[in-house]
């Protein structure tokens, strides 16, 4: 009894696990289904946002990027990818604490110049993945 109970738990185990992965090819496709739709969305934000409006434009282009599936995708887009995403993240939430005469704290200025130097890099890497998988756009993720 135990051991049919115990291969009745590994068995539901290895479907559950294999049913929440992609593979590379389908995890792919899909995101640059989602790319192309999250620059399509920043792209009208971008023209349609006022000043005043920018932060909680910011604020829902994270949103969007984060909500792009990652699972089964190679790593050489995936870590560039969740990277970048942490660096906007980060970008988002010190231009939302700016205080309102527009001097940012040193600290959090600095904060703000090593997000941005990571995310440059994390750009490059994303143009070459961008490339290699046929993905446009990607080395433009500011644009």
């Amino acid at each position: 009894m135990n051991r049919l109970l115990l291969s009745l738990v590994a068995l539901v185990a290895m479907f559950t696990f294999n049913g929440c992965s992609r593979d590379e090819k389908t995890a792919l496709e899909e995101f640059k289904k989602d790319f192309a739709s999250f620059k399509a969305f920043a792209q009208e934000k971008k023209k349609a946002t006022k000043m005043d409006e920018i932060p909680a434009a910011m604020k829902e282009m994270v949103a969007k990027a984060k909500a792009i599936k990652t699972d089964g995708l190679p790593a050489d887009l995936k870590d560039p990818w969740t990277s970048a995403v942490t660096g906007m993240e980060k970008i988002t939430a010190l231009f939302n604490d700016m205080p309102k005469d527009g001097k940012p704290d040193p600290a959090k200025a600095e904060e703000g110049k090593k997000a941005m130097e990571q995310m440059e890099t994390d750009q490059k890497k994303l143009a070459e993945a961008g490339k290699k998988y046929g993905i446009e756009g990607l080395d433009k993720l500011g644009d």
